[in-house]
């Protein structure tokens, strides 16, 4: 009998993408301690200190926009899959836990929601409630960004140059999000990226395109007959990331410092666009703290402030995800029989 062509090795591949991972991290902590350095991190330290007890109102205010973030998956599901609004922001609170905390990509905390939801929708159907959540919370996102980019076209008229580069910035995205939702609502945007994968030398096997072809018929099913929903979560999502500005605002009040709403706006808005541009390192690392820094810089409230606001923000998030880190750790097994006898559509 003929034997089969022996496949490549996944383990130096693996390695690769573990190097490439650790170089990404340590250039990320690079960037940070650069921008500490540069800032003093005398001033650091005391304007960590001023914030104090007032790091427990930037925390109620990240738990408030969670909850706006976790209304908006919700209102995906259907009345008679009966999954209650506390559930549904405990797993999405659980999956975003690992998304901030995993050192090496942003992407493990989806796969666990899925898994979570799945136990009380079904696979196929839970798996497409947090592709079709990611992607309205990424429009949210790019509105956000966008409503920040025009007012930063006022704030900054002085600064042309700064607009042209976060336009810039913002272009791809919008590109790239306009070919997902696309392709979600013709249903074969899964297939695409499974023939990509197979390009790639990457096969997913027959099991799962046929599970990844079950999604995309849900996921289309979605965006044909469920616009109501669609713009009703859009809104509770971009509601959630408008509150970033009042977090920006907040922490630069908690330093005795005063900045406009237009000014937080903008700034919340481009340390975002620069943290989803940097994706491909740690949590933005560095990075974050670096278009804090150039923003302030340019407001005039100074690279020391831009830098102590983006580290605060930094802290605050590990410090929730620490904490909900734990619902993954202590969440009930899996039933025996693993499905739930609710229907996929």
């Amino acid at each position: 009998m003929a034997s089969s062509p022996a496949q490549p090795s996944a383990a130096p591949r693996r390695w690769r993408r573990w190097l490439v991972r650790a170089l990404l991290l340590l250039l990320g902590l690079a960037l940070l301690g650069g921008f500490v350095y540069s800032a003093g991190p005398d001033t650091i330290a005391r304007n960590l200190g001023r914030i104090g007890w007032g790091f427990g109102w930037l925390v109620a205010l990240s738990l408030l926009w969670r909850s706006l973030a976790a209304t908006g998956m919700w209102l995906l599901l259907e009345p008679h899959e009966g999954v209650p609004w506390w559930k549904v922001m405990l797993i999405r609170t659980a999956g975003e836990s690992l998304n901030a905390l995993m050192p090496f990509g942003n992407v493990g905390g989806e796969p666990v929601k899925a898994v979570l939801l799945a136990r009380e929708l079904g696979g196929p159907r839970a798996t497409g409630v947090v592709l079709v959540d990611k992607t309205i919370f990424f429009v949210g996102s790019l509105l956000f960004m966008t409503s920040g980019t025009v007012v930063g076209a006022f704030l900054l008229a002085d600064h042309p140059e700064v607009l042209a580069g976060v336009v810039a910035l913002l272009v791809p995205w919008v590109g790239l999000l306009s070919w997902v939702i696309w392709r979600q609502s013709k249903g074969d945007l899964l297939a695409k990226l499974g023939r990509l994968a197979a390009t790639l030398r990457l096969p997913l096997g027959a099991k799962i395109e046929a599970k990844l072809a079950r999604i995309d018929e849900l996921t289309s099913a979605f965006w044909a007959r469920r616009r109501a929903r669609f713009l009703a979560s859009l809104a509770v999502h971009t509601l959630a990331r408008v509150l970033r500005a009042a977090d920006v605002w907040l922490c630069v009040a908690l330093l005795g410092e005063s900045i406009s709403w237009s000014a937080a706006y903008f700034t919340a808005a481009a340390g975002m666009l620069v943290s989803t541009t940097f994706f491909f390192i740690p949590g933005a690392l560095g990075a974050s703290e670096g278009g804090h820094a150039f923003v302030f810089e340019l407001i005039g409230l100074g690279v020391a402030a831009g830098v102590t606001v983006g580290l605060v923000r930094r802290i605050r998030n590990y410090v929730i995800s620490v904490l909900a880190y734990g619902l993954v750790v202590w969440w009930p097994a899996a039933k025996p029989s693993g499905e739930a006898t609710t229907p996929d559509a």
